[in-house]
């Protein structure tokens, strides 16, 4: 099985992922991943900062949507007639065909 994970691989990784990205690409990568954690860093202690009138620590509000209100009217209860609710279809010559239920 695999044992732990020693220096001289962490050396052979780092040279792999040296000729695949490159000098360049890696200290940029490097960059943006530092910049991330500084910005990370500032939005936590933002946060957890006191209210200078209050003395109390804010905590950050959600915010919930409000709630919709239905526009459109419900449609009226379906009229109680003796017509069939499907009807039959016309052909081309002019015939009624009655209408096949799937159900």
């Amino acid at each position: 099985m695999l044992g732990p994970i020693g220096t001289p691989e962490l050396v052979i990784i780092l040279v792999v992922v040296l000729l695949i990205f490159g000098v360049g690409r890696i200290s940029g990568v490097g960059r943006e991943l530092g910049s991330s954690i500084k910005e990370f860093r500032k939005a936590v202690k933002d946060e957890e900062k006191p209210d200078e009138t209050t003395g109390q620590v804010q905590q950050a509000q959600v915010q919930q949507p409000a709630p919709q209100q239905q526009t459109q009217a419900s449609p009226p209860p379906p009229a109680q007639s003796s017509a069939p609710s499907n009807p039959p279809s016309e052909t081309a010559s002019g015939t009624q065909e009655p209408q096949k239920n799937i159900f």
